[in-house]
C-alpha cells in the first residue's frame, strides 16, 4: 500500500484500526500513526531481550534474544517458560521491517467490501471499505467523503436508487418476511404507507431525526442538531387489527432502549445527503453492480459505478476510483516483513491461555497489554539493559 502524507489526509471513523485488526484483542500502547525513515541502525540492533511481566510492580521475567542475522527475517520457534501461570508465550517469527497489509478476504458470512484508490495533488492512497464493519463504512476529509451502504433486495436495486434521489428520502426499510425469505426493502419517506408482499402488514413512516436524543428535562425524543449523529426513524406496523409502533436507529441493528417487540425484523439504513459537501454513497448488493449515490448543488443523483473511473471530490485536484469489490469478505490487517534492512525491527509472538491462541506483534519498545485470569500480562521487545522494566 502506497502512502503519501497530505495535509488532507483520510481517516476512518475509528481511531488505530490497523493496529486493532492485526493483535486482536491485545491492546497497543504508543503505535505511531505515520511511517517514518526510523532511526539509525545502533538504536535498533541488538542485544535484546523480551520482558514480561505479571504484576504492575517489579522487575519483571527478562528472555534474551538473539537471531542469527538482523537484517533477515527468520522463524524462532522459542518458548518462553513462565512459571506458575497456564500461560504459555511462543515466540514465531523475527521481521526486521514490520509492514501492515491490509486486504479483503473471503470468509463465511463476510459482507461486501470495496477497494478504493485516492489520488490528487502529493496524495495517493488505498483504502479498503466494508458494509458490515462499522469501522470501515466511511472515510471523509475537508474535501470530501465516501461511504459504503449494502443493500439486500438484489432485485430492486435500481428502483430503490431511483427513489433515494427523491428529496424526501432518508434512508433504505428492510423488512424481513415471516417466511425466511430476503428482506423487501423500499425508500424510507415520512407519511408514506407501504404494503408488505406476502403478509398481512402495512409500514409508515411516521418521523425521522438525524441526531435521535432523548431531553433530559422532558423526556421526549428530540432531534439535538441536523447533523447526521444518530439518524432515526420511528416506525408504525399495522397488521389490520393492532398497530405497533417503535424507533428504528441507522447505527444500532437492535434497540439499545427496552421497546416493544415488532412482529418483523427490521432494519434502517441512512441515505441522507445533507451537511457535508462533497459526499458520496457508494451502494453494493450481492451479484449486482455497484451505483453511486451523490449531492451537487444540493441536487441528489445515482449512476452505475464504474470501476477504475475517477470521481471528483470538491477540491477536483483530489478524485477517488473504485478498484474493486468483493463479496462475502472481511478486511483484515495483517503483519508482513517489509525488506531485508533493519528498519522497525518485530517479534510475533503466540500467547496461549486456556485452550485459545492470540498473536501478538511486539514491535521494539512498544509494550502491549494483555487481559489473563488473574489480571494483566505486559510484554515489551526492547534492547537489553541493566536497569528495571
Amino acid at each position: 500500500m502506497e502512502s503519501i502524507a497530505h495535509k488532507r489526509f483520510f481517516r476512518i471513523a475509528v481511531v488505530g484500526i490497523a493496529a486493532t485488526a492485526a493483535i486482536a484483542n491485545l491492546t497497543l500502547v504508543g503505535r505511531a500513526c505515520a511511517a517514518s525513515a526510523g532511526p539509525h541502525h545502533s538504536f535498533l540492533g541488538g542485544p535484546w531481550e523480551i520482558v514480561i511481566k505479571t504484576r504492575l510492580d517489579g522487575e519483571g521475567l527478562r528472555f534474551p534474544l538473539t537471531v542469527s542475522d538482523e537484517n533477515k527475517p527468520q522463524k524462532l520457534d522459542k518458548v518462553l517458560p513462565i512459571k506458575d501461570t497456564p500461560i504459555e508465550i511462543r515466540l514465531e517469527d523475527y521481521v526486521p521491517d514490520l509492514k501492515w497489509e491490509t486486504d479483503a478476504v473471503r470468509h463465511p458470512g463476510g459482507e461486501i467490501a470495496a477497494r478504493l484508490l485516492i489520488n490528487g495533488k502529493n496524495l495517493k492512497q488505498d483504502i479498503w471499505l466494508s458494509s458490515g464493519d462499522p469501522a470501515r463504512q466511511s472515510i471523509s476529509s475537508s474535501i470530501g467523503s465516501v461511504t459504503i451502504r449494502r443493500l439486500y433486495d438484489t432485485n430492486s436495486v435500481e428502483t430503490l436508487m431511483r427513489g433515494l434521489t427523491d428529496s424526501r428520502a432518508v434512508g433504505i426499510l428492510s423488512i424481513w418476511p415471516e417466511d425466511g425469505n430476503p428482506p423487501f426493502e423500499y425508500v424510507a419517506k415520512t407519511a408514506e404507507t407501504i404494503s408488505i408482499p406476502r403478509s398481512k402488514y402495512k409500514v409508515t413512516i411516521l418521523e425521522y431525526l438525524p441526531h435521535y436524543s432523548i431531553d433530559t428535562e422532558t423526556k421526549k425524543v428530540v432531534s439535538q442538531s441536523q447533523k447526521l449523529v444518530n439518524p432515526a426513524v420511528k416506525v408504525a406496523i399495522n397488521d389490520g387489527k393492532k398497530t405497533f409502533e417503535r424507533w428504528l436507529w441507522a447505527k444500532f441493528p437492535s434497540s439499545p432502549h427496552e421497546e416493544t417487540e415488532l412482529p418483523l425484523r427490521m432494519r434502517f439504513t441512512d441515505f441522507d445527503l445533507r451537511g457535508e459537501k462533497g459526499k458520496n454513497i457508494l451502494v453494493v448488493a450481492s451479484g449486482t453492480k455497484p451505483w453511486l449515490l451523490t449531492s451537487k448543488k444540493g441536487e441528489k443523483s445515482a449512476e452505475k459505478a464504474v470501476p477504475g473511473r475517477p470521481y471528483p471530490f470538491v477540491d477536483e485536484e483530489y478524485f477517488f476510483s473504485i478498484e474493486k469489490i468483493v463479496d462475502g469478505a472481511i478486511v483484515k490487517t495483517d503483519w508482513t516483513n517489509g525488506s531485508e534492512r533493519l528498519l522497525n525491527p518485530a517479534v510475533i509472538a503466540t500467547i496461549k491461555q486456556d485452550n485459545t491462541n492470540r498473536q501478538a506483534v511486539l514491535e521494539l519498545n512498544k509494550p502491549i497489554h494483555y487481559r489473563i485470569n488473574s489480571g494483566m500480562l505486559v510484554l515489551l521487545y526492547r534492547r537489553t539493559q541493566a536497569s528495571s522494566m
